[in-house]
């Protein structure tokens, strides 16, 4: 009987340590978030489009997170968020402390890559979407080009910044699929590619969102230097009335799952996403939070002040596109993976 208390207390802290877990568990989502320090990575450098609005979320957002964390902007830049992508998969917190700014390509990396990337798109907890984007093709005021048809007939010069960019893969398809005849001009910096049209070295764009040119030239539609000869997307955008699909122009089925399958990252615009395994109660408070702060005219304010293009995606929306992209045919897979890692197009003259 003398060792009866010791047996006691034994039980009592083996009890006790058996619901530990379970007490854990049951903290809501208010009591694991107050007073915390929630971390948003951004896959890109400092000072791009990326970041400002990645930056501009976090100033508003956790006020609408129950227990009104603070939200510390952190960048992680590299391969075009592949980085990020791959910490927050494999290494980051995944009890809710940690989501990043990734760009919209993530989602179609695995298939496109001849390295395949640490993480599935498919098992990644995506919050939201702050908006699209929308490729277009433009022709500088000054040019004769007035219609998407008038490429058909004559050759436009067309400025680009990479060979796996947008504004190198669209006019090449386009060319390909349709009989255009866009003479693209590669090798350019983004802003250069800008400046090129502007100083007549090219006679426009074909490839480039048009929530990014409002944003760093809007006077280019406001003083309407630029024609819209076409809009790339899955969908028509509000603003740009009277602009033809490029999709609709597409007769073959084949070669319209292949620019359906191109654009469908686009869609995503600026997508969210946190770590899988995050705790469902704390990954809806992420996503709820999202969505308010959509709507919050704080944050609406600030964002019509900064030329940010506001046009939101829940995370049902963005799930759905990622499994469309997965369930694409094989060949449309194959086909646009040598699109998107091909070199091509000319160069510019230094």
């Amino acid at each position: 009987m003398r060792n009866a208390p010791y047996c006691g207390a034994v039980f009592g802290a083996l009890v006790l340590a058996g619901l530990a877990p379970a007490a854990g568990h049951a903290q809501s989502a208010a009591e694991f978030y107050a007073g915390r320090n929630v971390t948003l990575y951004i896959g890109s450098g400092a000072g791009g489009g990326y970041d400002v609005y990645a930056r501009a979320l976090a100033r508003h957002m956790g006020r609408h997170i129950p227990g009104k964390p603070n939200i510390v902007s952190q960048n992680m830049p590299g391969a075009a968020s592949l980085k990020l992508t791959e910490y927050l998969y494999n290494v980051a917190a995944k009890d809710g402390s940690a989501f990043g700014a990734v760009y919209n390509t993530i989602p179609i990396q695995p298939l496109v890559r001849d390295r395949k990337p640490r993480f599935d798109p498919l098992g990644l907890s995506w919050v939201g979407s702050m908006g699209k984007h929308q490729n277009i093709c433009v022709a500088w005021h000054t040019t004769p080009f007035t219609s998407f048809e008038q490429v058909k007939r004559r050759q436009m010069v067309v400025a680009a910044t990479g060979a796996t960019g947008n504004a190198v893969i669209y006019p090449t398809v386009f060319n390909q699929m349709l009989g255009t005849k866009f003479k693209v001009v590669g090798g350019y910096q983004a802003a250069e590619a800008r400046l090129a049209v502007e100083r007549g070295e090219a006679e426009g764009i074909c490839g480039m969102s048009y929530q990014t040119l409002v944003a760093s030239h809007p006077q280019w539609f406001e003083q309407k230097r630029v024609r819209v000869l076409a809009q790339i997307g899955l969908h028509p955008h509000p603003a740009l009335k009277g602009a033809p699909m490029a999709l609709d122009m597409v007769k073959k089925p084949a070669d319209r799952e292949l620019l359906e399958f191109m654009m469908i990252p686009q869609e995503m615009g600026r997508p969210f996403v946190a770590p899988p395994e995050v705790p469902a109660d704390r990954l809806a408070a992420l996503r709820q939070a999202f969505a308010a702060t959509m709507t919050d005219p704080a944050f609406l304010a600030e964002a019509k002040q900064l030329k940010l293009q506001i046009e939101p995606m829940d995370h049902a929306e963005m799930a759905t596109l990622v499994k469309r992209l997965y369930a694409m045919p094989k060949d449309v897979i194959r086909d646009a993976r040598k699109l998107m890692t091909k070199k091509g197009g000319g160069k510019k003259k230094n």
